[in-house]
């Protein structure tokens, strides 16, 4: 944590530019243009104020800038007040063309930074590895892409405009050393001094910024974990305390958006008199002890006090990039550990599944320092068959059909597919050949038709598939009975529909998509009997049409599969038919035994 607070800001720099690459120097170049416009405009003032004053303008107050008037006797131009005043609002409409492209630029560059770091995050975000993706604080995630990358964007309007006053800044300064070498340099030392006050506030600022990030973060953990276990929380009046809890994380955040606030303040009240200090100690000296001409000095400081409003809009612009910087760094942040945790940078076909599904001396744990969970798992899997895994909890049973489903990856050992072994490049092909049914069943807050053919273009043949898929899962008359048919809502998480209407609905999904193996995960655990006797019918119905993978506890679901493996410890302990393991396995014959007595 102290290391990422004290790192240095070529880091906003870096996060901007992998992201921008050229169009940061197209910017700064027109940047450039327009400061460089803009002083000789300035500069023009000169000449003008002499000319109107004395009828001749004298090269010498311009320094190094004389060539402006050079350049009007060498074009056989006369200076003259109506020559000068044309050529400054020829100048000055130049300049408004360039500020006008240079703000269409920037415009077209935060666009695009908005959607490319969005798409980016979406795209890192499906790409990585599911044992990444349980190891990242999921209000982090949803914190970041929410509202963090909103800051980060924000905070990239406050990078450009910083950039731009910077150039502004450094041109009028060179225009200034062009004018008056001496008194530049002092001014210029005198605003570098300055600017270590701003630097001590612009410290602070981000460091609450960073700390108020990672509080949005924990607060919209807490929030989602109030969300998930709310029925709880509110039946054992936790809730009260839960609250508590929340408050105390919101309330610090606005304690830290106060002083961000102050910070800010102080800064914006202070900067110009500190300036200002400086520029009249420096005018005070040089005229009066050095006996220096105010009308040298005049030019100068008419560039300086165009680079002071230049400085000015750098200081403020910085800090309102700082006070969402914190958005910037848990982006970057969270991109990068989305970047460590890819799956694989490469993606091959595996072709249809065909033969068998093997365990080949699997052993697997889910770190380094924790229990083995697997120990030398070897079974086979052959295609259409039904396979169930049984045991207590803890076993192992859910750890293997994850395997299957390529969510983790063996310590030791070989999971192959047709005789190929299943590696991170090969697992994204063979999961569109899957379903994935669970205890608790995915249902979105859309249509019916939206969840079962997930988004699929309503036309002929997907009606006519998305019917079948309703009748192998007896969803027909269901359906047919609701205000809107197909295109009912089920609401958040199908709460308008029953927990067997929402199991089916999963399996239908599954069987729209036509996969060749479904692996079901206490698929009806968390039904009543009637619900649980429907699907298990269903089940039936598919049997030997599909590879049917199934995790059970209830042992009446898995009677009339044709393997079933009893795990224990990370150990296939037994395996045969219902009938054959009864007979073989006293662990196994007790469960039964066990749940025809409850």
């Amino acid at each position: 944590m102290f290391k990422f607070l004290k790192s240095g800001n070529a880091k906003y720099f870096s996060f901007y530019f992998r992201r921008l690459k050229h169009r940061i120097p197209i910017l700064l170049a027109i940047s450039t243009v327009t400061a460089f416009l803009d002083g000789l405009g300035l500069a023009l003032f000169i000449p003008l104020f002499q000319i109107a004053e004395a009828g001749e303008s004298a090269s010498e107050t311009l320094g190094n800038l004389a060539f402006i008037v050079d350049f009007f006797e060498n074009a056989g131009v006369e200076l003259t007040i109506s020559n000068l005043l044309v050529f400054m609002l020829l100048l000055f409409a130049f300049k408004a063309l360039v500020v006008y492209i240079s703000g269409l630029y920037s415009n077209k560059i935060g666009v695009t930074f908005m959607k490319d770091t969005r798409i980016s995050l979406i795209e890192k975000i499906c790409d990585i590895s599911y044992s990444g993706f349980v190891n990242i604080d999921q209000g982090r995630i949803q914190n970041v892409i929410t509202s963090e990358i909103g800051k980060a964007v924000g905070a990239f309007s406050a990078f450009l405009a910083t950039i731009m006053s910077a150039i502004m800044v450094v041109g009028y300064l060179t225009l200034a050393f062009l004018s008056n070498f001496q008194f530049a340099l002092l001014i210029t030392i005198a605003g570098v001094l300055s600017n270590f006050i701003f630097r001590i506030i612009n410290k602070k600022v981000e460091t609450a910024s960073l700390m108020q990030s990672l509080l949005s973060n924990g607060l919209q953990g807490r929030i989602l974990e109030a969300i998930f276990n709310y029925k709880y929380l509110k039946a054992t009046d936790l809730i009260t305390k839960y609250r508590t809890k929340l408050v105390d994380f919101i309330s610090e955040a606005e304690k830290l958006s106060l002083r961000m606030g102050k910070l800010g303040a102080i800064s914006v009240s202070i900067r110009e008199p500190i300036i200002m200090l400086f520029i009249c100690a420096i005018i005070f000296v040089q005229v009066v002890y050095m006996g220096v001409s105010i009308m040298t000095m005049a030019l100068s400081l008419m560039f300086f006090m165009r680079s002071l409003t230049g400085l000015i809009s750098v200081q403020t612009s910085w800090q309102q990039f700082l006070s969402g910087s914190g958005g910037v760094r848990t982006t970057d942040a969270l991109y990068e550990e989305f970047r460590q945790n890819i799956e694989s940078e490469v993606h091959n076909e595996i072709g249809n599944f065909n033969d068998n599904i093997q365990f080949e001396n699997v052993t697997f744990s889910y770190a380094p320092h924790l229990p083995i969970v697997l120990n030398n798992i070897n079974l086979t899997i052959k295609k259409n068959q039904t396979v169930a895994f049984v045991g207590e909890s803890g076993s192992g049973k859910t750890t293997i059909v994850n395997m299957i489903a390529g969510l983790f990856s063996p310590v030791t050992g070989q999971i192959k597919i047709d005789g190929i072994s299943l590696t991170p490049s090969l697992v994204r092909s063979f999961r569109q050949q899957l379903g994935y049914i669970t205890q608790e069943p995915v249902v979105f807050n859309d249509t019916v038709f939206n969840n079962v053919t997930f988004h699929e273009p309503i036309n002929e043949i997907t009606m006519d598939r998305f019917r079948k898929a309703l009748e192998k899962t007896t969803l027909t008359s269901m359906v047919e009975n609701l205000p809107k048919k197909e295109t009912s809502l089920l609401g958040d998480n199908g709460v308008l529909i029953s927990g067997g209407q929402k199991q089916r609905i999963s399996i239908a999904r599954e069987l729209y998509r036509d996969c060749s193996v479904l692996l079901m995960d206490e698929a009806t655990s968390a039904l009543d009997t009637e619900n649980e006797i429907i699907i298990q019918s269903n089940i039936n119905e598919l049997k030997g049409k599909y590879t049917i993978i199934i995790v059970a506890h209830r042992l009446s679901t898995v009677k009339n599969a044709d393997v079933i493996y009893l795990i224990d410890k990370g150990k296939i302990e037994a395996y045969g038919n219902f009938d054959e393991l009864y007979n073989i396995s006293p662990r196994f014959k007790k469960m039964v035994e066990l749940q025809e007595f409850s």
